[in-house]
């Protein structure tokens, strides 16, 4: 009586496409990992970016030579915040 072994499918990966598939897989894990934990970062700063030179440009056209009256100047530093009403 005889035995016949033979494998029911085509072969499988070798040791090395098997290596560099991981080695791929792993590298898309990471790149896609720190791409959404870095983005949320730059988001935030570029909205610092923006608020800051906002702010800048605000206290820029608020100098000496601005249009505004002293007494107007005064009474915005005086009304803010939460609850301070309309004008």
């Amino acid at each position: 009586m005889a035995i016949q072994v033979s494998n029911g499918g085509p072969g499988g990966k070798s040791v090395g496409a098997a290596t560099i598939g991981i080695v791929v897989t792993l590298l898309v894990f990471v790149a896609v990992f720190i791409g959404f934990l870095i983005a949320p970062l730059l988001v935030l700063l570029l909205a610092f970016l923006g608020w800051s030179a906002a702010r800048a440009r605000g206290e820029r056209g608020s100098g000496p030579g601005s249009t505004g009256s002293a007494a107007h100047t005064d009474d915005e530093a005086a009304a803010h915040g939460f609850g301070t009403g309309t004008r």
